[in-house]
């Protein structure tokens, strides 16, 4: 089901082809727009500054509202793109690379890259104001959504507006144009490396905000895990906070309580070095430190992982154009409905 902004800006359209509107013609007012299509005002409002965000049409002050002039052979700008993401995972993780920032801009080279950084409580009012600026726009303004709950995308759903997220969409959202790299291939690779190790025992290390593609990951887990004959009992989960003690007591008291060989899977490389700078800490004998592999890996990418770890097999620029160019095409008018990009990777041991 289309939100209804969405669906009411589908029906203006057809509306002004059905009545062969041209550049020009004037069209109904926000309150005539209310009552033709039986809708609330603020529907309709939001529904208008849509389709002017799409240079469908065009709205003068103390004027009103006017069918746009012909621009079909020009793709549209953006004049701002906001990079939503939480200051903490951008600071810990680098969740979105500079790579990516550089081919988003490549793409984009008129558009002012603009973060937004989510706040710990009230993140969807955050947000919703954000959009709401963005809709009132006189030009075009798109959204790119890191490690974003569920509310905040049914948000930029629902409002219209340009807006790519990268990782996997929460569940019930369906009108977003998605990113990702392949988490079931994740899973599989990882698991795979860690079985080579002969490990007896899994422990996957999450973050304390699980995502749709942790979901992923973990199933491809669970069926590598059974067809190697593994048991409910080898398999342990924790999802932690991004604290590094937090991290060091939870693995350590893992690592105590399993007999055989334990392979950790760590879905972010700070955890991973957490849980590495234990072993000596805690004097941990060489023979009963497990082994160590990493799910992702965005930021000090110019450094050298000392564990096995997941690369996209697009570089962090290439990653960031695609972006670019899927922003683009739901300018032009495209249906992000179309837009699914998951990204091949590989598994990278440490040099």
């Amino acid at each position: 089901m289309k939100p209804a902004i969405v669906d009411l800006a589908e029906r203006i359209q057809t509306d002004i082809q059905t009545r062969k509107l041209k550049p020009g013609d004037p069209y109904f007012t926000t309150s005539e727009t209310a009552r033709s299509f039986q809708v609330s005002g603020t529907t309709a409002n939001r529904a208008l500054q849509l389709l002017t965000q799409r240079r469908i049409l065009v709205r003068k002050q103390r004027a009103g509202t006017f069918i746009a002039e012909s621009d079909a052979e020009q793709s549209h700008g953006l004049k701002c793109v906001h990079l939503v993401v939480h200051q903490k995972f951008l600071e810990r993780e680098g969740l979105l690379a500079d790579g990516i920032v550089i081919g988003i801009q490549r793409e984009l080279p008129d558009a002012e890259l603009q973060f937004n950084f989510l706040p710990h409580r009230e993140e969807e009012a955050y947000v919703e104001e954000i959009v709401n600026r963005a809709l009132k726009s006189s030009e075009p303004e798109g959204f790119v959504l890191q490690r974003a709950q569920v509310g905040v995308q049914r948000i930029l759903q629902e409002s219209g507006l340009p807006a790519v997220v990268n990782g996997l969409l929460q569940p019930s959202i369906t009108g977003l144009a998605r990113i990702d790299r392949d988490q079931e291939q994740i899973g599989r690779l990882l698991i795979e490396e860690l079985l080579r190790k002969k490990c007896a025992r899994i422990l996957v290390v999450l973050r304390d905000q699980v995502t749709a593609g942790d979901h992923q990951m973990l199933d491809a887990v669970q069926r590598e895990l059974k067809a190697a004959g593994f048991g409910l009992d080898q398999l342990c989960i924790r999802c932690l906070p991004a604290d590094d003690r937090a991290i060091q007591a939870a693995a350590l008291e893992v690592i105590k309580n399993s007999a055989g060989k334990l392979g950790v899977l760590c879905r972010s490389e700070p955890a991973a070095r957490a849980i590495a700078d234990c072993f000596s800490i805690e004097s941990i004998p060489v023979s009963r430190r497990p082994v160590l592999v990493v799910a992702d890996r965005f930021a000090r990418e110019q450094v050298s992982c000392p564990f096995p770890c997941i690369r996209a097999c697009l570089s962090p620029v290439a990653y960031g154009e695609e972006i670019g160019r899927m922003l683009i095409r739901q300018v032009n008018g495209e249906d992000a409905l179309s837009m699914d990009t998951r990204v091949a990777v590989e598994l990278v041991q440490p040099e």
